[in-house]
């Protein structure tokens, strides 16, 4: 019997030391497994993002997916097409072998005497997709290839394409759309009238031939290859703005190519070099991660918006940016970018009400539009969450701690500071407690991260978050010198912390529950999570850690719960099921669906950085099995969640390339090598559990650091110098306050 977790390997998938995912259709195998599984991809779809766009590459050589950001899709998802003639032979199927990595697909065949390679990709801040055609000659004749290329804009009912024309000074096909797809604006509105918006496809060569019919563009390109010597081509597509900036986008993409690409390879090789170490699934699952963090920064055309959105997969036309899945994601961004996680603080504060309140989502709109939500406020997508104003409270912490930026404190949003909205966050949960018995009652149909499950009164995961908020926001306060404040805020939280205690912990079940009506005297005692922050933040006691870790190690890791009936597949969101089937709406009233048993690649990180913090149980299966298993199913970018019971994957898998999913490398960087800064500027470093391995480039309060272990040593570097070292672990200051502070 294959062990499931290399299961992906009779799959023909492999990973490499440089970051690469590799497909080789000649490894595949028949498959071996007792346990039903439901349909698998058969073929690479590979998402890429930079700040300016999304998109998606699939095999074979298909641009399947296109959108410009805040401007809206370009392509018809799917209607790519290309055929390929390689010496007056064409290629059927999918390509032989397929390599992803960063923002890169690159497909390979191999026939007499010549190789064809195909690389989509986009650079890291330009709106233009590409993709190289490179025939390679390997024998003493000449090749040929033609490439016959079909484009298919979006027409739907929010968006038509039209005037598609041939334009002989760019060689190119030129396509008029219609209104954006994407309106940036408030909701319960009809779209504002946009400026014309264009988009162009072309190469770096006139076309063979070509034509057009709405909304299909008709490209044919040549290459004739001499003996033993490379030619090439690339095609670009770029579009969602106005038509002048796409005909420099396109002159300079088609151009400067050569270097783009270059520019690609040295993304992908800066994703690599992170992490050193022999441990080639776990390094895969690093660059993984770490690319679906750097991905999820955008910045739209217009400046109204940069920060953080959840995934070029989602398929939000309002909701941009989540607190919640920002603040996982920023645990993966700090270390590296730390101005991404400034910048979406900026993005979240202009949405935080006066008092104190924060949506579950955070939309861009135009200022000028404000009027058009006077309800809930012109960013809000589903008011009053109740674990966003924890979670802005705490990033603003941690990105202090790393950055010891104060004067993001003092800047203002909207009349207020960022350091009196942090504190108005705080302080609109503790106005939600009505019986002063420091547990905030959370309203039914109030949202939080599970918004289609009502949990209400106490919930465990919402009282841990604000138990953490305020000693967050206690630390700043002492740090800014406002003594009564810190200790108010401290008072709170350690009222809190014996609250929650007291009355959500089971001493019999050895767990924290997942939520109690107390008007009702109902108890979800069920296993959850999202109760895992109880753990993390230091609510629980170090023995309650312990018990509630084996607990859910029991109950959640399906290699242990027999209850579940679809074998090793990766930890479950919860377990059992959930009692109360009327408080489930939309997927997650189906068992093993969304927030009802899937499996959540962001609490895997999660969970498996408390097992590392507190060296209890098998850290490996929940940092890793998520990985494996979706690299079994060709998802070789994070998804959102999974569920392994429905057989059509675009059921069975959610959003791809998704920014709190990212956790798992914040659990090497925090847990593993102990790099988790507090606002005093002290590390406790440590050896990993994984052995010998080298964490490379963390930028820390103006300086950047290399963490090595070796053996039972560790050792930090700056500049290519080792500046402390010491057995097992090392507690280091690294206090330095930036000039600028």
């Amino acid at each position: 019997m294959v062990d499931p977790a290399y299961a992906f390997e009779r799959r023909g998938v492999r990973v490499e030391g440089d970051g690469s995912i590799v497909l080789d259709r000649r490894q595949i195998k028949a498959p071996e497994t007792l346990v039903h599984e439901g349909q698998k991809l058969d073929h690479v779809l590979y998402h890429v993002a930079n700040p300016a766009l999304t998109a998606a590459f699939a095999n074979p050589g298909q641009v399947y997916a296109y959108e410009a950001f805040g401007s809206g899709p370009i392509l018809e998802p799917g209607a790519w097409r290309l055929a390929l003639t390689l010496d007056g032979r064409p290629l059927q199927g999918y390509p032989p072998h397929s390599r992803v990595r960063g923002r890169l697909l690159t497909e390979t065949w191999e026939a007499a005497g010549c190789r064809l390679r195909i690389t989509s990709f986009c650079d890291g801040e330009r709106n233009v997709v590409r993709q190289a055609f490179q025939l390679q000659g390997l024998d003493a004749r000449p090749h040929s290839l033609e490439a016959a290329i079909r484009v298919g804009f979006l027409v739907n009912e929010e968006q038509t394409t039209y005037a598609l024309h041939y334009d002989e000074r760019y060689g190119a096909i030129v396509a008029i759309l219609g209104k954006a797809s994407v309106e940036m604006g408030a909701p319960e509105r009809e779209p504002q009238a946009a400026a014309t918006r264009a988009a162009l496809v072309g190469a770096d060569r006139e076309p063979a031939e070509w034509r057009v019919s709405d909304p299909h563009a008709y490209l044919t390109y040549r290459l004739e290859a001499p003996p033993g010597q490379e030619e090439s081509f690339c095609l670009a597509v770029t579009g969602g703005w106005q038509r002048a900036d796409h005909e420099a986008l396109l002159e300079e993409a088609t151009r400067r190519w050569q270097q783009a690409l270059a520019e690609a390879h040295r993304y992908a090789d800066w994703l690599a070099e992170r992490l050193e170490g022999g441990d080639p699934s776990l390094h895969s699952l690093f660059v993984a991660c770490l690319n679906a963090a750097v991905s999820a920064y955008h910045e739209d055309q217009e400046g109204r918006f940069r920060g953080l959105v959840p995934s070029p997969d989602r398929g939000f036309k309002r909701a941009i940016t989540l607190p919640a899945d920002a603040y996982w994601c920023a645990q993966v961004l700090l270390p590296f970018h730390p101005e991404m996680v400034r910048n979406e603080i900026g993005a979240l504060a202009r949405a935080v009400h006066d008092d104190g309140s924060l949506a579950l989502g955070v939309t861009a709109v135009d200022p000028a539009d404000a009027h058009l939500s006077p309800e809930s406020g012109p960013y809000d997508w589903w008011p009053a969450a109740c674990d966003s104003p924890s979670y802005f409270a705490m990033l603003v912490h941690d990105y202090l701690a790393w950055t010891a930026d104060r004067d993001l404190l003092d800047e203002r949003v909207a009349g207020q500071t960022i350091w009196q909205k942090a504190l108005a966050c705080v302080d609109y949960l503790r106005a939600r407690d009505t019986n002063h018995d420091y547990l905030f009652e959370k309203r039914p149909n109030q949202p939080d991260w599970e918004y289609d499950v009502q949990r209400d009164d106490w919930v465990t995961y919402d009282l841990a978050l604000h138990y953490q908020a305020l000693k967050s926001a206690a630390e700043v306060a002492l740090l800014r010198g406002e003594e009564e404040t810190a200790r108010d805020l401290a008072q709170w939280a350690a009222g809190a912390q014996r609250a929650v205690n007291e009355h959500l912990w089971s001493e019999a079940g050895g767990h924290y529950v997942d939520y109690i009506r107390s008007y009702q005297g109902f108890i979800e005692d069920h296993a959850s999570i999202d109760t895992l922050v109880a753990v993390l933040f230091g609510l629980a006691t170090e023995g309650q850690s312990h018990r509630h870790l084996e607990y859910l190690e029991r109950t959640l890791e399906t290699r242990n719960n027999d209850g579940q009936y679809y074998g090793d597949w990766g930890v479950m969101n919860c377990f059992p099921f959930y009692k109360q089937r009327g408080d489930l709406a939309g997927p997650s009233a189906w068992a093993y669906s969304f927030h009802n048993g899937a499996a959540w690649p962001g609490w895997n990180g999660v969970y498996a950085l408390a097992k590392l913090l507190h060296r209890t149980g098998d850290w490996r299966y929940p940092l890793e099995r998520w990985w494996s298993y979706s690299l079994d199913q060709y998802w070789f970018t994070p998804s959102e969640y999974y569920s392994p019971p429905y057989d059509a994957p675009g059921v069975r898998q959610s959003a791809s390339l998704y920014s709190w999913s990212a956790m798992p490398a914040a659990a090497i960087i925090l847990g593993g090598f102990g790099f988790w800064p507090n606002l005093a500027g002290d590390v406790v470093l440590r050896v990993p559990p994984w052995g010998d391995s080298r964490l490379n480039g963390v930028r820390f309060r103006g300086r950047t650091y290399d963490v090595e272990a070796r053996g039972d040593v560790v050792a930090l570097w700056l500049d290519g110098e080792r500046i402390a070292s010491d057995v097992h672990g090392l507690r280091v200051h690294l206090g330095r306050v930036p000039a600028s502070a």
